[in-house]
C-alpha cells in the first residue's frame, strides 16, 4: 500500500476545511519513526496549526494531530524500537512535518516516543501523553513545585489542566482550579482540589484572596491567557512564578514587567517539547513515572472516545469549548 486515508488540509485556512482524502506513506527522516495510528488525541494546536496561526506550520497538504498511541511499522536502527511495538507519541507536525496523528499512519519523533506498558490501552496512553507530560514537566522542572506550595490552575477542566490538579495534588501542594461552567466546577471537584472557582459567575482575584489573604499564591499555571492572566499573576506573592503553557483564548497577553519587577515574580515559559534533543532521557524518565502513577491507579486521565469521522466535529466543540478532559479519536 503506497497511500493511506487521512484528514488533509490542502490549504492554510479553518479546520473545518479538512476533508477526508488520501496522502502517500512517508519515507522515514532523521529521528523519525512510522506508527501505525490506533488513538489520536484532539489538541487546541491542532485548531491553531490548520488557520496558520502556530508557531511552526507545515506547508500544505498535511495532516493535523499532534500525538498518537499506535504501534511501530518502520524505525531507524538506533532508534530502540522495533516493528510492532506499542507506543505513545509525538508527531512530527510540532516542528512542521506534514504527516500528523489524523490519519492511518503518521511520522513522530523517536526522542519523543514511549513504549506503552501492556497494562495501559492505546486510548488511555494518548489522552496521557501531553497532558500530563506537560503538566509534570510545567510544575515540576519549570515551577519547582514542592509541599504547601499553593497553585491555581487556570481552565482546570480541559485535559492538561485536570492533569495538572492532579499532579499538584500528588505533590502535596494546595490547589485552586479555575473553570467556566458549573458543569466543569462539577467535574474537577472529584478530583479534589481545595478551592474551585468558576469564573463566569464569580470574581477570581477577590474570591481567593477573601479564601487565602492577599497575594497567596506561589505558582500560576496558565493555558488561556486573556482576562485572567493579569488576575493570576497579580496573586502570586513575592517570588511567585507564573507558568505560560500557552494561550488558547487566542489573546497573548502583554507582560506587567513594571509589577513583575517590583514584586519579585517569574514569567516562565513552558514548552515540554524544546526538550526533544537537550532533555531526551529526562522525559522518558517522567514518562515512565506518569505510567506507573496510572497503573497504580493514583491519576485517573479523563477523556472521550469518539470515531475517526468525528474529528472537526470535535474541533469545532473544542474550539468553542464545549468539551471536558480530553478527546480520543480510534480509528
Amino acid at each position: 500500500m503506497s497511500k493511506y486515508k487521512a484528514w488533509i488540509q490542502t490549504e492554510v485556512s479553518s479546520y473545518n476545511n479538512l476533508t477526508i482524502g488520501e496522502m502517500p506513506i512517508p519515507s522515514l527522516g532523521e529521528n523519525e519513526i512510522l506508527v501505525k495510528t490506533e488513538a489520536s488525541t484532539l489538541n487546541y494546536a491542532d485548531l491553531l496549526l490548520s488557520s496558520g496561526l502556530y508557531q511552526s506550520n507545515p506547508e500544505p497538504p498535511f495532516v493535523p494531530g499532534f500525538e498518537v498511541a499506535g504501534t511501530v511499522v518502520e524505525a531507524n536502527k538506533e532508534s530502540g524500537f522495533n516493528k510492532g511495538d506499542r507506543v505513545v507519541a509525538a508527531t512530527t507536525v510540532f516542528r512542521s512535518g506534514r504527516y500528523g496523528s489524523f490519519g492511518e499512519y503518521c511520522i513522530t519523533s523517536e526522542r519523543l516516543c514511549y513504549k506503552i506498558p501492556d497494562e495501559i490501552s492505546s486510548e488511555v496512553g494518548a489522552a496521557m501523553l501531553m497532558a500530563y507530560l506537560t503538566s509534570d514537566f510545567a510544575i515540576h522542572r519549570r515551577g519547582g513545585i514542592k509541599e504547601g506550595d499553593t497553585i491555581l490552575v487556570n481552565a482546570a477542566a480541559g485535559g492538561v489542566g485536570l492533569a495538572a490538579v492532579q499532579l499538584a495534588k500528588l505533590a502535596g501542594a494546595r490547589v485552586i482550579a479555575a473553570v467556566g461552567s458549573e458543569t466543569k466546577r462539577e467535574l474537577v471537584q472529584k478530583y479534589e482540589p481545595d478551592l474551585v472557582i468558576n469564573y463566569q459567575e464569580e470574581n477570581l482575584k477577590e474570591t481567593i484572596e477573601e479564601a487565602y489573604g492577599k497575594r497567596p499564591l506561589d505558582l500560576f499555571y496558565d493555558q488561556v491567557g486573556g482576562e485572567h492572566y493579569e488576575d493570576g499573576v497579580r496573586l502570586l506573592g513575592s517570588e511567585g512564578r507564573a507558568l505560560i503553557v500557552g494561550f488558547a483564548s487566542g489573546n497573548i497577553p502583554s507582560q506587567l514587567l513594571s509589577y513583575v519587577l517590583v514584586k519579585n515574580i517569574s514569567i516562565t515559559g513552558v514548552f515540554m517539547i524544546n526538550f526533544e534533543f537537550n532533555g531526551t532521557e529526562y522525559l522518558r524518565e517522567r514518562m515512565k513515572l506518569i505510567f506507573d502513577l496510572y497503573i497504580k491507579k493514583e491519576i485517573d486521565p479523563v477523556f472521550e472516545v469518539i470515531k475517526f469521522d468525528q474529528i472537526v466535529e470535535y474541533l469545532e466543540l473544542m474550539g468553542s469549548r464545549k468539551t471536558v478532559g480530553r478527546i480520543v479519536a480510534i480509528q
